[in-house]
């Protein structure tokens, strides 16, 4: 009698019931994941720019502050430098002038005067001031031998300002002639294409008629013979021109990144937008300089003496030649802590200065620096005001030159693109992009917009909505596991089990799948009309601060004829005013 074998396949039944729910979450974890990370390769892109994008801006940031901080700490350190091995010349610098109002006032003695004058002598050597104090000490008590081996070595230290310091003390005391004796001395030892930085003083005594009738005359001679010759050289007249462009371009504002936020997100050529504006921000700025220096009421000094002192203290106190190194250092660290670590302005403004700490300079350029920066040649307004007057054609060409060099950049139509990362939507949706010209008709680029909106949320519909070939994977995942188990003899039961369980178990899960992307394409199409309008009003946005900034650009550009009328009308200006020595 044949035994019969029981087979217990519960275990068994288990265990592919056990496989089935693994299976259906492995089919279910597999299809979610492929669209996630569908979504997330396109997410970490657009992340990856605006990480980037912010990146940059953070390095610049960075980059900046340190260029100011170390700017801070050299600037410092040079000053240290020029305190230790100039200081001592200040003491020299402040006691001649003190000398002077000593003997005017008679309140020291000779022998005083002659110990200050010969102890700074021993400790300035090869300054050229040093000397000229011993010459004024020994003129005080008539010692001719003295003063006349004092001038001397002066002079061989520094012939010009040894000239210009006795040609302004003789004026000062009186003694006309002399004085300019010696001023035609000065000027006839110079050549008007390398004038050293104390021809300074010169415009500065000229525009308050320090050296009386006879010495303007003698100076009004010469230097419009200097003019004439040296504006016959046409590199000349165009280093002017490019000074004042240059001093125009230094009074361009920054523009704040949050003035047009819309249009620098979307137009492609938000940069040259950016440039026109601010370079043509200058205009105003320098036109309120301008007229301020026009409106300035300088203060004449009530007596001659207080005049020649305030002048004769300008020329001894302004910084020699051996200092210009250190001086230019300091100038351009100082530009980097003005322009907030912009190197790029930093260096413009820099350069502009220091065209005056050149070590000689042309006559014109002279004038032009002092209309410019007076306080780096060491001038007054006064004198500024009338250097201006001199500047008149070169200023005036400047501003149409600089004005000509922006509006050849300029532009009034941009080009809108919308990217995949415009807006949380367009990065979610995987916008498909689009480009709109800010000419285009708004209704023409609104539906430009929308057509790109509903041609994305059909793919991306497409992509998410549930397809036949879903069943695929699962269906053979589930086969081959009952094929296996239908090859083994002692299985073949659990192999038809498993076949009827994985195929109840795929056909759940493509039900619930159907749900799910049912559910996800409903989310989409009620989404749908919220994604188009935010980039319509983007779009809008855009349009709108364009508007505003083209206005806002036409004002400030529109100021050239403002600035022109002022230049036009400066009451020192040689149509103005002839004669003018300066």
């Amino acid at each position: 009698m044949t035994e019969t074998v029981r087979i217990d396949l519960s275990p068994l039944v288990r265990e592919i019931e056990g496989m089935g729910r693994v299976l259906g979450r492995a089919i279910e974890e597999v299809g979610s994941e492929v669209g996630v990370v569908r979504r997330d390769i396109r997410l970490t892109s657009d992340e990856l720019q605006q990480l980037r994008k912010e990146f940059e801006n953070y390095v610049q940031q960075a980059t900046r502050t340190a260029a100011v901080q170390q700017s801070e700490v050299r600037v410092g350190n040079l000053k240290s430098q020029l305190d230790r091995e100039f200081g001592h010349h200040s003491i020299v610098r402040r006691t001649s002038v003190g000398l002077l109002q000593a003997f005017d006032i008679g309140n020291v003695s000779n022998t005083t005067a002659t110990s200050v004058a010969e102890e700074l002598m021993i400790q300035t050597p090869r300054y050229w001031l040093a000397p000229v104090l011993v010459a004024l000490a020994a003129w005080s008590h008539d010692n001719e031998e003295m003063a006349e081996k004092s001038v001397q070595e002066a002079y061989s230290r520094d012939k010009n300002k040894t000239s210009l310091f006795f040609a302004l003390v003789l004026r000062r005391q009186g003694r006309q002639e002399a004085a300019v004796r010696w001023l035609r001395h000065y000027l006839t030892s110079l050549d008007p294409a390398a004038l050293t930085r104390e021809f300074a003083i010169i415009l500065e005594a000229t525009s308050h008629d320090a050296f009386g009738t006879s010495g303007q005359a003698v100076l009004s001679e010469v230097m419009d013979t200097w003019r004439e010759e040296l504006r016959s050289r046409q590199e000349i007249v165009e280093s002017q021109i490019q000074q004042w462009a240059g001093e125009i371009g230094m009074h361009r504002q920054i523009l704040a990144r949050s003035a047009y936020p819309t249009l620098e997100t979307l137009a492609s050529e938000w940069t040259w937008i950016k440039r026109q504006l601010e370079s043509a921000s200058a205009l105003p700025e320098v036109i309120d300089k301008y007229e301020a220096i026009r409106e300035f009421d300088s203060p004449l000094p009530r007596v001659l003496e207080d005049l020649l002192d305030d002048i004769l203290d300008r020329l001894v106190t302004d910084y020699d030649e051996e200092e210009l190194p250190l001086r230019r250092e300091v100038v351009f660290h100082e530009a980097v802590v003005e322009e907030a670590g912009d190197l790029d302005r930093a260096r413009a403004r820099a350069d502009l200065v220091q065209e005056a700490l050149e070590e000689t300079t042309d006559v014109v350029s002279l004038q032009t620096s002092a209309a410019i920066h007076p306080e780096t040649i060491g001038v007054s307004t006064q004198t500024q005001r009338i250097a201006i007057g001199l500047g008149q054609d070169d200023f005036r060409t400047a501003v149409g030159r600089y004005c000509a060099a922006y509006r050849g950049e300029a532009i009034s139509t941009v080009t809108y693109t919308f990217g995949s990362g415009h807006s949380n939507y367009a990065k979610t949706y995987g916008f498909k992009g689009c480009s709109v010209r800010s000419d285009t008709p708004e209704e023409t680029g609104i539906d430009r917009i929308t057509q790109t909106w509903m041609d994305t949320l059909r793919e991306h519909i497409q992509n998410i909505s549930f397809k036949n070939s879903w069943y695929t994977k699962p269906s053979i995942i589930a086969g081959a596991i009952a094929l296996l188990l239908l090859l083994i003899p002692a299985f073949r039961v659990a192999g038809v089990v498993a076949l009827i369980i994985g195929a109840g178990i795929v056909y759940y899960r493509g039900e619930q799948e159907k749900k799910r992307c049912a559910q996800a394409v409903r989310a989409v199409e009620q989404v749908r009309q919220q994604a188009i309008d935010h980039s319509i009003s983007l779009y809008r946005d855009a349009n709108a601060q364009l508007v505003d900034a083209m206005l806002v650009y036409e004002e400030l550009d529109a100021q050239e004829s403002d600035l022109l009328r002022l230049i036009e009308t400066w009451p020192t200006a040689k149509s103005t005013i002839e004669g003018a020595v300066l």
